[in-house]
């Protein structure tokens, strides 16, 4: 029991020790992933396309 203590003590101080995003710097961070998402999603939705069109001419 000692031990889950202890581990759950040491979680607690690094939880308290991370430095959280502000809320501006989330957005961005946030905004980014979205965006980068949507233009991988755009592309594969594109190759994946043509490989089909490819295919469906033999």
């Amino acid at each position: 029991m000692s031990k889950i203590k202890n581990f759950l003590s040491e979680v607690k101080d690094e939880m308290l020790a991370v430095e959280w995003p502000k809320g501006k710097e989330l957005r961005k961070n946030s905004l980014t992933v979205f965006t980068v998402v949507a233009l991988f999603a755009v592309f594969f939705l594109g190759v994946d396309s043509a490989i089909s069109a490819l295919l469906g001419l033999l």
